[in-house]
Formats: structure tokens, sequence, C-alpha cells
């Protein structure tokens, strides 16, 4: 079950912090692979900030922001290829957004939202929790 396009503007608008901010976040050798918790600071809403790096391709990385566990709200990767439902194709750093009937299906140059194609991860996590 989705959520309303409304529902995700208002749960991005939040502001959050982690739940536990005394355990650094390792960004070591892969694999790494780590969940944790974001809370909103106007209301009771949770959400969690995931982030994996494999063994096989190492220079690729994936960090997702979820909300009621199972809904992406966004996701970033940065490398590879992509194709959107509507046929739009492109290569290298993409965020996906979610979309009210699509989920995360849909992906848009990280551009779109102020970061560049850098790959800078400390720009990620200072936006994730936006």
């Amino acid at each position: 079950m989705g959520i309303t396009q409304s529902e995700y503007d208002f749960l991005m608008s939040q502001e959050k912090v982690f739940v536990d901010s005394s355990t650094p976040i390792k960004l070591g050798p892969a694999p790494i692979h780590w969940t944790r918790q974001i809370n909103s600071l106007s209301s009771k809403d949770i959400l969690l900030v995931d982030f994996y790096r494999g063994s096989i391709e190492i220079s690729k990385y994936t960090i997702n922001k979820r909300y009621r566990q199972t809904i992406i709200m966004l996701r970033y990767d940065n490398g590879g290829r992509h194709t959107n439902p509507d046929g739009e194709k492109f290569e290298g750093p993409h965020i996906h957004l979610y979309k009210e009937g699509f989920n995360d299906k849909f992906a848009y140059p990280v551009s779109v939202i102020g970061i560049e194609e850098t790959d800078s991860q400390t720009q990620w996590k200072e936006y994730s929790l936006k």
C-alpha cells in the first residue's frame, strides 16, 4: 500500500534527526550494510535510512530512505543505468523519488535536488535527513 503525493510531500518537508547519533556511521571497506532510524522533530513519523555497498562492484553504492518499512521515499544510486516507465533513459548518479502510483520507479539526475555528480557521500547524507 502506497501513500498519496501530498503525504510524501509532507513527510519529506519535515526536519528529521538520527535517533542514535553517538554511534559513527561506517563507510569503510565493502561489503557494507547498515540501517539507521530517523525521527521527525515535528510529528511521530519514523523513517529509516539504509546504506548498501556490495563486495563485487565496490565503487557503487545505494542509499534508501524508507517509510513504514517498505515505502521507498527516495533512493540514491551513485552509478548505473536507469530507464523510467515513460521510456526516458540515462546513466550515472541518479535519485529515485516517490511518485504516487509508481512508487520509486521514476529516477532523475542528482542535479534536480542540488547535488553535484561528484559522488559525494557527505552531500547525500546531509540531503537524506531533509
